[in-house]
């Protein structure tokens, strides 16, 4: 329940809205802007890696809002700032429907107000270790038509739960969604990036979680009844939607590898 407190009134930092001041966005508050100033002293490569992620999901969305998919749901969304998935999508020509989860409750708050006057677009809380109760969810069935393909959103929130949690959280995504349907995920991994290390070992004290770091060979085994979208797993600012032009895993340039792959 909405208890009408300004969201952004918080002395606590948010993930979600250090997310947004690495972007350049305005949606955060001072106390935001000093934890990320901290957390740079150790990882200083952090907002390139939000930036990488961002990135990915704008070429996933517009590619696939120019190939007719117009519903789109985001896990672990943090807040719909600086170009968000409803933008992109209708940008490239969509008249979209989107939901975006988030786990936190003041951030959902936050995103509520954002999107209050924007059509076809909702927030809901939720737990990307449960993607089959978000799926069930009635405020995303009200949304969002589970019969028609869907694009889902997992980038930067699987390295947040455990193997097996994430594993299910993929396959309920499956059995949930229509053949055409899509599926984007990213993995943060140190293939390339050892300073990435230095960031899983940060003494984050509940202001933050540490990625527990994969190989993007672990997740591929989880795409049964999926089909990968060429070049497949690639450094995620690096992917194109014709497949070409990508480095190889020798010369990957950013800790977040990306994947989009099709509901078969």
């Amino acid at each position: 329940m909405d208890d009408g407190v300004d969201p952004v009134d918080d002395d606590v930092p948010s993930m979600a809205r250090t997310f947004d001041f690495m972007l350049g966005g305005s949606e955060n508050t001072p106390v935001d802007r000093e934890f990320t100033e901290a957390a740079l002293d150790v990882f200083p490569g952090m907002p390139e890696l939000c930036r990488d992620l961002r990135t990915f999901s704008r070429a996933v969305v517009a590619h696939l809002a120019r190939h007719g998919v117009d519903q789109f749901l985001e896990l672990g969304s943090g807040l719909p700032t600086v170009r968000p998935v409803h933008e992109v999508a209708a940008a490239a020509g969509a008249r979209p429907r989107v939901v975006y989860v988030d786990v936190e409750e003041r951030t959902v708050r936050h995103a509520r107000r954002l999107v209050e006057d924007v059509d076809g677009v909702a927030v809901v809380r939720g737990d990307v270790g449960d993607a089959a109760g978000i799926l069930a969810d009635p405020d995303v069935r009200a949304t969002i038509d589970l019969t028609r393909p869907v694009a889902v959103l997992a980038l930067g929130v699987l390295h947040y739960v455990g193997m097996d949690v994430a594993e299910r959280s993929v396959h309920a995504i499956r059995d949930a969604t229509t053949p055409g349907s899509a599926l984007a995920l990213s993995a943060m991994t140190d293939a390339g990036r050892p300073d990435i290390t230095d960031w899983v070992t940060y003494a984050h004290q509940g202001l933050s979680y540490p990625p527990e770091l994969r190989e993007p060979e672990v997740m591929t085994p989880w795409l049964s009844g999926w089909e990968l979208v060429p070049p497949g797993w690639v450094s995620a600012p690096d992917w194109t939607a014709d497949g070409t032009d990508v480095p190889g895993p020798g010369q990957a340039r950013s800790g977040h590898w990306g994947v989009l792959a099709t509901r078969i």
